[in-house]
């Protein structure tokens, strides 16, 4: 009887892990998972665990201050609503795998399931501006320059700090903005599988934050990491899209199987893993374009560029979300939403013979904020050949120079999708082997 009372509370609370979260969307995704799910009446009986990381113990603390704050005003009205909340730090440095391989032990250790993680958490990598391109962008052709920015400056083949301490000499390269924004998330998720297996829903969810600024032209399977180019961060953010996009299709199967599954060394061993969920379903999410805090500006310039979006979408842009709160509408979304009404998002692409959608936060000219599909170039919307088959997509200001997904350009996405998915693996399980022979070591020292 216990057993059972306590796979009903279980059932009756939902517990979400949201990355990056000490400023910016991360916190506002945060705030917004508590405001969404108190305004749904379908879950008057239920309670929400958030989980937020930051870098270190001091901003989890001030970013759990700020988010008890939200949560009393939120509730003013209704103080008893806040004991349905829970909000948890933790600790990471996505850059750095020892870190994130400890974070994920902690989790496991500490919860009895994950219901949805946003991975959100992210650097730009960018040391300035290319300032009479930016300026003659946003004179000459502003919605097209502040949509889809190409003066941002960042250096070629940074690397992440040696990521162990016995044979750092020994490790393969390892980019600092592919890490930080796409590999250290890709370990982490793997990691979580017993918790995201553990679910009381039918799919828990992988949800990947990526950019409206995500396109293959920054990008190059001979180049996973960025390392070559001088845009690292468009080029994580596309690979973000590749991965997600083609989580489910038959191309990718052999490696997204490996991902989903649960190493046997890192297993929970409890109860709750004899009922397992089916496999974690992967969603992918973008903010729009909000002002946040990933390019430093000083404030004048930060004004200049709130003004300069907010003319935008007067000028008929769907992107300009402006605040990282309606930015944060998209992730939000997919993670409360229930498994019925995400599928019959996808449905009218599905029918087509489409799949995963790139879902975007987008708001009209009166700042209402809605989620909506977003033209991926490859991919078009929803992985479907031809003219958008939903109206609004149809209707909906398209990119300058975007057409028309072939059947051609669909195929090899796939092929794309398969190329990357392999190469992801065949990493993950190479610095897998790294991490194991650091920690052997470090024990073997240790009892010396």
């Amino acid at each position: 009887m216990a057993n059972h009372a306590h796979e009903e509370d279980l059932a009756n609370l939902s517990i979400i892990l949201v990355t990056g979260t000490n400023s910016g969307l991360g916190f506002s995704i945060c705030c917004r998972l508590v405001d969404d799910f108190l305004k749904s009446p379908s879950n008057n009986h239920r309670c929400l665990t958030v989980v937020f990381t930051t870098r270190s113990t001091k901003k989890g603390a001030e970013t759990q201050q700020r988010l008890q704050s939200h949560l009393e005003q939120t509730t003013k009205s209704h103080p008893g609503h806040r004991a349905r909340i829970t909000f948890t730090p933790e600790t990471v440095d996505l850059s750095n795998l020892v870190s994130t391989r400890a974070c994920a032990r902690r989790l496991t250790q500490t919860f009895p399931k994950l219901d949805a993680v946003i991975l959100n958490a992210g650097i730009g990598g960018w040391t300035g501006l290319n300032w009479p391109q930016a300026v003659w962008g946003v004179l000459t052709d502003l919605v097209h320059t502040v949509s889809w920015p190409a003066y941002k400056i960042a250096p070629v083949g940074l690397l992440t700090a040696p990521q162990t301490t016995t044979a750092p000499e020994e490790e393969p390269r390892l980019g600092n903005v592919f890490c930080a924004n796409v590999f250290g998330h890709y370990m982490l998720a793997h990691n979580l599988m017993p918790l995201l297996h553990s679910s009381s829903a039918p799919h828990s969810r992988i949800i990947w934050v990526s950019s409206i600024e995500a396109t293959l032209q920054y990008f190059s399977p001979e180049d996973l990491q960025g390392l070559r180019t001088a845009t690292p961060y468009e080029s994580s953010k596309a690979l973000t899209d590749i991965l997600a996009l083609t989580a489910d299709l038959p191309a990718t199967d052999p490696w997204t199987s490996s991902f989903y599954a649960c190493d046997p060394k890192r297993q929970k061993s409890t109860a709750q893993n004899e009922t397992k969920t089916a496999q974690p379903i992967t969603y992918l999410a973008h903010p729009g374009i909000c002002g946040t805090a990933i390019l430093p500006l000083p404030l004048p310039l930060i004004y200049a560029m709130l003004a300069a979006f907010w003319l935008a979408r007067l000028l008929g842009s769907p992107w300009h979300t402006m605040w990282t709160y309606l930015g944060a509408c998209a992730p939000v979304w997919l993670a409360l939403s229930s498994q019925a009404e995400l599928d019959a998002a996808e449905e009218p692409y599905r029918a087509h013979g489409g799949g995963r959608v790139k879902w975007g936060s987008s708001c009209d000219r009166l700042g209402r904020d809605s989620v909506i599909s977003t033209e991926m170039d490859g991919w078009g919307h929803g992985g479907v050949a031809g003219p958008a088959v939903v109206e609004a997509d149809r209707t909906r200001r398209r990119k300058r120079g975007a057409r028309d997904l072939t059947a051609e350009e669909r195929v090899a996405f796939e092929e794309l999708g398969r190329q990357c998915w392999r190469q992801m693996e065949e990493l993950r399980v190479q610095w897998e082997k790294i991490l194991d022979r650091e920690e052997a070591q470090m024990a073997a020292t240790t009892q010396q």
